[in-house]
């Protein structure tokens, strides 16, 4: 059995990387960390140079960035069946979804920022503006309960993790239709509900709450 050691803050990204953590049943060691100087010291930023969180270490390698973290996640554990298969048409699907909803978070970010746009900026960054990031979100998940194939996967974890950022701390997206519906629909899970109430647990235990 690999060792897992899950570096975060319970107000951080981490919160994603928790909720997979559950959902793989996966056993692992959590090492919180205080945003500020704890973060960015010398010790920390051996694991993470970006001194952000989260951060895992599995066997002594480390992996960061959330979105490599849970679908490196979804490979280790196979059985749980949260990514399509390597060899299969839908798993080039999950990553055109995953790597969009990486756009999509800088999407809600300048949108948050009050970042203004232009017709250069619009050609020239990856996501275009954000609009036509919501529209486009909205079209492809309109009516799903999935957002790929029949079951749970952990793109469904992320965007719907993304999804309630924007709408309840950025407060960029309304709290009702199509991607308030969708999101809904997973955030019930029990795996879910469990990460939460470990990460209001940590929260106590490092004095943030």
């Amino acid at each position: 059995m690999k060792k897992i050691t899950f570096y975060t803050n319970p107000y951080s990204r981490g919160k994603n990387v928790r909720w997979m953590l559950e959902e793989c049943e996966a056993e692992y060691e959590v090492v919180p960390i205080q945003f500020g100087e704890e973060m960015k010291s010398e010790k920390y930023l051996s694991v993470n140079p970006m001194g952000k969180s989260p951060a895992l270490e599995v066997d002594g390698k480390i992996i960061t960035e959330t979105a490599a973290i849970l679908t490196f996640l979804a490979d280790m554990y196979p059985e749980k069946k949260l990514i399509p298969a390597v060899d299969s048409l839908e798993r080039g699907e999950f990553y055109r979804w995953m790597f969009f909803a990486v756009h999509a978070e800088y999407a809600f970010m300048d949108k948050w920022f009050d970042i203004p746009s232009n017709e250069l900026r619009r050609k020239a960054i990856g996501y275009g503006d954000f609009d036509t990031t919501i529209k486009t979100l909205t079209d492809f998940l309109k009516g799903k309960k999935y957002a790929i194939g029949n079951s749970f996967t952990v793109l469904d974890l992320y965007l719907s993790g993304l999804l309630a950022w924007g709408m309840f701390r950025a407060e960029v997206l309304p709290k009702e239709g199509v991607l308030a519906d969708y999101m809904k629909q997973h955030i019930t899970r029990e795996a879910f509900i469990k990460s939460q109430g470990l990460d209001k647990e940590l929260a106590k235990e490092m004095g943030l709450e």
